[in-house]
């Protein structure tokens, strides 16, 4: 593994590409745990306006 990590340093044009997909990776990721974040916090706030709606409380 080190021997990889070494060539990889020694030789930036192969390390770009990585870098590229990786980054392209924790973009995605944290792109979905956002959209993912926004729909609990829908999904939330409509069962707190239907609790209170229907008067029950929390």
């Amino acid at each position: 593994m080190e021997g990889v990590i070494e060539y990889l340093l020694a030789n930036p044009l192969f390390l770009i590409p990585i870098l590229l997909l990786v980054a392209m990776m924790a973009y995605a990721l944290l792109k979905k745990l956002l959209k993912m974040a926004a729909i609990v916090v829908i999904a939330g706030a409509m069962y707190v306006a239907l609790v209170e709606y229907f008067g029950t409380g929390l």
